[in-house]
């Protein structure tokens, strides 16, 4: 399955189900391959994750049904050092938190 065709199905998962972003924080690969039915093999889910995290944070997620505070409170430390960090910032970003 070709990467791009991978992240347009995961973004419109998640537009249908967005309380699935959690688990696309604390387990990329598991959630991508749950979302799309598909194991990504040798696929790096990292390219699928930070076009996720840009859509996100140009609006191209209505984010509205999903308790965005209890998602940030639950990633907290866990993302520090994280290279998916950035999904918080970007939520909290969406809310006026920089």
């Amino acid at each position: 399955m070709d990467v791009q065709d991978i992240i347009a199905q995961v973004s419109a998962a998640l537009a249908d189900a967005p309380e699935k972003l959690q688990g696309l924080v604390s387990d990329p690969k598991g959630t991508i391959e749950e979302l799309t039915g598909h194991d990504l093999g040798d696929v790096d889910p990292s390219e699928i994750v930070d076009s996720i995290k840009s859509h996100i944070a140009e609006g191209g997620l209505d984010l509205g049904g999903l308790d965005l505070g209890n998602l940030a409170e639950g990633l907290g430390d866990a993302l520090e050092n994280s290279p998916l960090g950035g999904i918080a910032d970007s939520l909290g970003g969406l809310f006026g938190r920089k």
